[in-house]
């Protein structure tokens, strides 16, 4: 009996670390579609998430918000979404919040691709304004990595 104890520990860690490595090897992530058409493989698929800051961390050239050339009247930002090594354009939500005791415009998703995501306000709002309520883009993105 004294000497079953060992063998006993040894198949209790053994089935603790099958358990764990089943767990974490299991996906219920399943993608219908993307962006760039049919999904791909079930254990290519990814989640990932992320924070675009008001202060231009998580913007894909670091300049954060800007007030656009090409759309008059709205601000942009290009998210960074590199980190998660997406091979072709995810579906991707996005939401905009604010550190302050303020509101924040509703944004517009203009482009996707697999590297960053271009978001626009959708009311006539100016970049500084951007900056001044502290508006952050909240992101998650859903796609394939292999």
């Amino acid at each position: 009996p004294a000497e079953s104890s060992p063998y006993l520990s040894m198949l209790l860690m053994l089935l603790l670390l099958l358990s764990v490595l089943t767990l974490t090897t299991q996906s219920d992530l399943k993608i219908v579609n993307t962006p760039s058409g049919p999904g791909g493989p079930p254990p290519c698929a990814l989640t990932c998430s992320g924070v675009g800051m008001w202060n231009n961390t998580g913007s894909y050239d670091g300049k954060g918000w800007r007030d656009s050339g090409e759309i008059r009247g709205k601000a942009f930002m290009q998210v960074d979404i590199r980190q998660c090594n997406f091979v072709s354009s995810p579906v991707v939500t996005t939401n905009v919040r604010t550190e302050e005791r303020t509101l924040c415009p509703p944004l517009i998703q203009r482009h996707v691709f697999d590297n960053l995501v271009t978001v626009y306000t959708f009311e006539d709002t100016e970049a500084a304004k951007m900056k001044s309520y502290k508006c952050n883009v909240h992101w998650s993105a859903y796609g394939y990595i292999c």
